[in-house]
């Protein structure tokens, strides 16, 4: 009995088989990077500031316009004195968790116009600041109608996923 060696197309080299696990590792870790990347479809009314916490490639596929609605009006009015007036904008579209938890984070920070309030009754989701909401907390106000108060310090990417999913 005569052994024969494989053709040289069929030969499984050392360096053939680290170059694939090496690629399979990579593609894996990129996968796992846009998984983590749970996003939601929302509606917000923020400041410029508040705007400068969403990464710019997130905002290349959002629409963004100036909001001159009265609610936007009232908020202008609520700004800091001796400090020009903000510009409010409507953004609409897909963010990932994290930018819309740095943003809702940012609105907080903005302790003069009031409280944040997400409204899951509008699909997307509704997310703007409010004079009359508790300042440094959220108000979530769900598909059903029931509401929720919640500190600042507890508006996660847990938290967003499980509000903006409510339905």
């Amino acid at each position: 009995m005569t052994a024969t060696r494989p053709s040289s197309a069929q030969q499984i080299t050392r360096r053939g088989v680290l170059s694939a696990a090496w690629g399979i590792c990579i593609a894996a870790s990129g996968l796992h990077s846009v998984m983590a990347q749970e996003a939601a479809e929302v509606r917000m009314q923020l400041d410029q500031q508040a705007l400068n916490a969403v990464p710019g490639d997130e905002r290349v596929g959002l629409e963004v316009t100036e909001d001159t609605s009265p609610a936007a009006q009232g908020l202008k009015a609520h700004s800091s004195p001796g400090k020009a007036l903000p510009i409010i904008y409507l953004i609409a579209g897909v963010l990932s968790l994290p930018s819309i938890r740095g943003a809702v984070q940012e609105m907080l920070r903005r302790t003069e116009f009031g409280g944040v309030v997400i409204d899951t009754r509008t699909s997307p989701a509704n997310i703007r600041n409010d004079l009359t909401a508790q300042v440094d907390s959220v108000l979530v106000i769900r598909a059903d109608g029931s509401t929720d108060s919640v500190r600042s310090t507890r508006v996660t990417e847990d938290f967003l996923k499980r509000v903006l999913h409510y339905r």
